[in-house]
């Protein structure tokens, strides 16, 4: 076989192979149209149920940045698609829960991984309300990231209900006072502070002076309102900063949360006794009552919470002993 021959035959040999190659690229051309068709049916399919569905969902790229928000989302926030994209949408998160959010949804963004987060979402009237989202990474073919699909759930009620139950289990409900046990824990956390930038705190405990007189000459209706009252007038002698709880019954307790002496514990005291022994006018009953006030001071009396109670408590009654109102403090 010449030379021509056989040149022949390759190129025969390669036209027969570019038909084979040919025949393969156009078979995965239909193939990639397919998968294109059927790509975009199933992206309408999922806009279609998305926009039905009744939660906010939403999706992101591979690089965080939100490119899809549902009807619901949409309709909530009183924007459009291009004004929510990218990270926009993100001004819509209440000022005290943005910087968290953003910290949190970049440390999954990098891991790549699920995750759960509560904020408040400006709705488009201006009011915030909370909402539980859900972000799950999603997937190439090859397991390539490829961004977030998300869905978020409005929990404002439950929010609600949660800090209803936590208000009633640290405050009293008949004065909105803390009660004894958010008390405790304010008192050992000024106790901590005081510690920390070695400074004073004053305990004050106050018991009325002739309440049961007044319960039993009127009622607990007019006893209830006398307590009342009696809370408003203890807290106009106090600074915002200090605390005043309401420990049952005719008892109140004071944290002033920081002292420069045992002058401006006897300063509040004053105040509150000039305060309390003025009549209380309460539905056209004229009530007297007055108060006996014992202080304790950290750290001179004592450096733990219950054993300043205790010597304030103990004070509380040397004052009673006079039988007039009068403060004393704790000796020792």
């Amino acid at each position: 076989m010449d030379e021509r021959e056989k040149t022949k035959e390759d190129l025969l040999r390669e036209l027969e192979e570019l038909k084979d190659n040919l025949f393969y690229y156009e078979e995965k051309a239909r193939k990639c149209k397919e998968c294109e068709a059927n790509l975009k049916e199933t992206e309408t399919r999922f806009m279609l149920m998305a926009d039905s569905a009744p939660v906010f969902i939403w999706m992101s790229e591979a690089d965080g940045k939100r490119s899809y928000f549902n009807k619901v989302w949409l309709d909530y926030t009183g924007r459009t698609i291009e004004e929510e994209s990218g990270n926009s949408w993100i001004n819509n998160i209440h000022d005290d829960d943005r910087d968290k959010f953003e910290e949190f949804y970049k440390s999954h963004l990098e891991l790549k991984e699920a995750y759960k987060i509560e904020y408040r979402l400006r709705r488009k009237d201006g009011v915030y309300r909370w909402i539980l989202e859900t972000g799950t990474p999603r997937h190439c073919i090859n397991s390539e990231f490829n961004g977030f699909i998300g869905s978020a759930v409005g929990i404002t009620e439950r929010k609600e209900a949660e800090e209803r139950l936590h208000y009633i289990a640290h405050h009293d409900m008949l004065t909105g006072l803390p009660n004894r046990m958010l008390f405790f824990d304010r008192l050992n956390n000024f106790i901590e502070q005081a510690k920390r930038y070695n400074h004073m705190l004053a305990l004050l405990f106050l018991d009325l002076n002739r309440f049961k007189a007044v319960n039993d000459l009127y009622g607990h209706h007019i006893g209830d309102m006398l307590l009342k009252e009696t809370a408003h007038r203890i807290n106009d002698c106090i600074r915002k900063s200090d605390t005043l709880a309401r420990m049952g019954g005719d008892e109140f307790n004071i944290i002033l949360s920081r002292i420069a002496g045992k002058q401006d514990p006897t300063s509040v005291a004053l105040k509150i006794i000039e305060s309390l022994t003025k009549p209380f006018l309460i539905e056209g009953h004229e009530c007297s009552v007055g108060t006996s006030i014992g202080i304790s001071i950290y750290p001179l009396n004592a450096s733990e919470a219950a054993v300043l109670i205790k010597k304030a408590d103990e004070a509380m009654y040397k004052a009673k002993e006079k039988r007039t109102s009068a403060y004393e403090f704790c000796s020792g």
